[in-house]
């Protein structure tokens, strides 16, 4: 490519170009003998350089040596441009006999290579041009480091780019709900080992694996079925938050809570249902929802002993914090569903009717707009009293 200040002097009649053109050159045939062909000494008159490759052959040409004694004639020696061609390297080339009236005529050995140096490159172009070969010599120098720095700078966006890809295609994997459990899994086995437990009677099964809150790190709800874990309420239920992978925090715990289900709010969040709760042994639903980065309850559904998938319109029950429980009058029988009809609970494995104790019971949470209460009697297992036998907290 023509540097910017040299194309005038490619073309100083024409409009400046980017590279030369045109560019002359015979592959007429040619008698043995005889004089140039007026085509070849106009192109020949027109040029304002002349490039010769000389080599044995040409040297003995009637017609080169014709070319350049016409060139000569008409051109100052200097726009000639020897490249010396051919196998062998001996120490003076062989030229034109026109060329010897030229003193010490500048030639270019290009013997034994198959395409010129770089620098030689530049020399020719500098000849040809009519420019220094030495401002030519320190743009290309210059335009190379350019190119490089080009190249370079290019070369690291691509490997930018592409790391970031690899990076993300890693955390990625790292984030599959697969590559999630095993870091649980894992996280789990070593917490469980400090304890002191040794690995063959640790026994966490993992009930659901889950997203709940949208962030794409999963939760866990795991069951820790370990010896010393589990009593006569049942075992103790977890639900473990990811803080980042390998990191873990508990956000609810239960006892006795049965399969965990999800379903999602109105709101579009996500919802945990737990049966921990029952009423005749028939479960009593509690629902929880994500709130500070910990699961809290947000009420309990009775579904009268309709399945849960099924149970469209099931009763909702305010809970009502502990601190605020009020109390219930001793011998208030707690009912199976809150109708003045309904029998007493049955509790146990056995279903024996509840008959009272020397203990004190609470309100967990407010039914039917105030008119009954949900009191806990024994280990999970509820009942319905009415209001008129609900008094203040003690």
């Amino acid at each position: 490519m023509i540097p910017r200040h040299a194309r005038h002097a490619a073309d100083p009649e024409g409009p400046a170009g980017r590279r030369l053109r045109p560019i002359f050159r015979d592959d007429d045939e040619m008698a043995p003998s005889g004089p140039l062909a007026e085509r070849l000494r106009t192109a020949i008159d027109e040029a304002p350089a002349m490039i010769l490759l000389a080599s044995p052959a040409s040297a003995r040409s009637h017609y080169v040596n014709l070319e350049v004694e016409h060139f000569l004639s008409g051109h100052d020696p200097k726009r000639l441009v020897i490249i010396v061609t051919g196998a062998d390297r001996p120490a003076k080339p062989e030229l034109p006999p026109a060329l010897d009236r030229v003193e010490d005529p500048l030639w270019l050995d290009a013997r034994g290579a198959r395409k010129l140096t770089r620098r030689n490159l530049v020399r020719v172009a500098a000849v040809v041009l009519d420019v220094g070969f030495e401002a030519l010599w320190r743009r290309h120098v210059r335009y190379r480091r350019q190119l490089t720095a080009l190249w370079c700078a290019l070369a690291l966006v691509v490997g930018t780019v592409v790391g970031m890809a690899i990076v993300r295609q890693l955390d990625a994997e790292k984030r599959s709900p697969e590559q999630q459990r095993a870091q649980f899994v894992e996280w789990m086995t070593n917490n469980t080992n400090a304890v002191g437990l040794p690995v063959d009677e640790v026994k966490l099964n993992i009930t659901r694996v889950d997203d709940l809150d949208n962030d794409g790190l999963m939760e866990f709800f795991v069951v820790n079925e370990t010896e010393g874990y589990c009593g006569s309420g049942g075992c103790v239920a977890l639900v473990y938050r990811t803080v980042s992978p390998g990191d873990y925090e508990v956000v609810l715990e239960l006892l006795g809570a049965s399969t965990s289900r999800v379903r999602q709010a109105a709101d579009g969040s996500k919802e945990v249902i737990f049966s921990d709760l029952s009423v005749s042994r028939e479960p009593l639903y509690s629902v929880y929802t994500l709130r500070g980065g910990k699961f809290q309850l947000k009420h309990h559904e009775f579904c009268d002993g309709l399945n849960f998938e099924v149970c469209t319109q099931p009763m909702v029950i305010t809970p009502i914090p502990w601190e605020r429980a009020p109390s219930v009058e001793k011998g208030t029988p707690p009912l199976e569903r809150p109708s003045a009809d309904a029998r007493v609970v049955r509790i146990g494995a056995g279903g024996s009717t509840f008959e009272g104790g020397d203990y004190d019971l609470e309100a967990k949470g407010m039914a039917q707009g105030g008119e009954w209460y949900l009191v806990e009697v024994w280990k999970g297992s509820c009942g319905f009293v009415p209001a008129s036998a609900v008094g203040p907290h003690k």
